[in-house]
């Protein structure tokens, strides 16, 4: 008795035959491809049905599922960048008003670390970074996201063209921080900005800020350049001790000396190192001003009250 091995589709066939004719092992060998086929067409079979089950919906959530998902959902659409993502979450937990863990917001957190560099588009206007930012949104819509909000000042410059590809209300990070500056600083005229020099070129806090008769003090951009965006970079890749701290600082000092009665930090990687203490005058994170919005929001929707896009 002998032993012949045989190859198909990658799959190892032995076969032990007894001494035939090369007509019944040619026979043989038939029916064995034969075996093998129908068994790879029922796999293919099986896989199709798969999807077509998932497309069809019905591989969706079991009714018990359902049953238990929170009626209102926080979208965070983040990775720009991750650390400040994670602060912008810590912000969040620390400021809800919970006793315990059920008494937290429902998150569904998606961090996209691949969005181009905002500043690069915006200084250079590729409007290919647009598929990214509705990527982001749609994602968490998808996912079951009743509002977001966007850990990122800069993104902002496309807020409109992220609005119109969902449906459920995105949060205005840098309207936000304006009503608030205006609401707690209504004797401030000179408002300071430390902010990316996307933020600053896009205008946003500028026109937000002169509806309401404020003028925005920006740094000069030699100080823009070399100590600002020097932190922010040092700061994303890492580095938010003691150097990006002091850098920062002088940036806030040199706002001062220009008359700024507020300083307002306008890039969500500022907060990680800037030292407010270290200011003479009020400060405002629009970070936090973000995270305070969003658990007012969840509260005034998870009492009915509805929020337009």
């Amino acid at each position: 008795m002998g032993k012949e091995t045989y190859y198909y589709e990658k799959e190892k066939v032995v076969v032990t035959m007894k001494k035939q004719s090369k007509e019944n092992q040619a026979d043989d060998f038939s029916s064995i491809r034969k075996s093998i086929m129908k068994k790879t067409l029922s796999v293919f079979s099986m896989l199709v049905l798969f999807v077509c089950l998932l497309a069809t919906g019905c591989g969706r959530q079991p009714a018990e599922s359902k049953a238990v998902r929170p009626r209102i959902i926080l979208g965070i659409f983040g990775g720009m960048g991750p650390e400040a993502t994670a602060n912008m979450y810590q912000l969040i937990v620390q400021l809800t008003p919970a006793k315990k863990d059920q008494e937290h917001i429902p998150t569904v957190i998606y961090s996209f670390p691949q969005v181009p560099d905002r500043t690069t588009a915006i200084q250079s206007g590729d409007s290919s970074i647009i598929p990214y930012l509705i990527e982001g949104v749609t994602r968490l819509q998808h996912a079951g996201a009743s509002f977001i909000i966007i850990p990122c000042n800069t993104a902002h410059y496309y807020y409109d063209q992220m609005q119109a590809a969902v449906d459920i209300p995105i949060l205005h990070m840098i309207r936000e921080t304006v009503r608030h500056v205006v609401e707690h600083y209504p004797e401030c005229q000179h408002i300071g900005l430390l902010a990316t020099s996307g933020t600053i070129r896009s205008g946003l806090y500028k026109k937000e800020f002169a509806v309401s008769g404020r003028q925005t003090i920006i740094p000069d951009e030699s100080v823009e350049t070399e100590f600002v965006m020097k932190a922010i970079i040092k700061i994303k890749a890492g580095n938010s001790g003691k150097e990006s701290e002091d850098l920062l600082a002088a940036a806030g000092a040199h706002l001062e000396e220009k008359g700024a009665q507020v300083l307002v930090l306008g890039c969500t990687e500022i907060p990680l190192a800037f030292n407010p203490k270290r200011a003479r005058v009020p400060v405002v994170n629009a970070t936090r001003v973000l995270a305070e919005t969003a658990i007012r929001t969840f509260q005034e929707m998870s009492q009915g009250v509805k929020k337009r896009p």
